[in-house]
């Protein structure tokens, strides 16, 4: 039961420490560079246009397959 709850401790300071020095840590001024993000989030002309036709389609397979059958009803 000791030993159990060591390694919890253990386990939650290494957590708690392990992040405040992270944050603290010096960012090297070189290490990331930073990526054009222009149309990053764009879907882009073609692929709208794709998903939308694909989406239209499926809206109206839907409708046409539903058909005007008599489903049988129990009086």
């Amino acid at each position: 039961m000791v030993t159990r709850k060591a390694l919890v401790a253990l386990a939650s300071a290494g957590l708690v420490f392990g992040s405040t020095a992270a944050a603290a840590a010096p960012a090297a001024a070189d290490v990331r560079v930073a990526s054009p993000v222009a149309e990053a989030e764009g879907l882009g002309g073609s692929w709208a246009w794709i998903l939308a036709l694909i989406i239209a389609a499926g809206v109206i397979g839907v409708i046409a397959s539903d058909g005007d059958e008599e489903i049988p009803v129990s009086p």
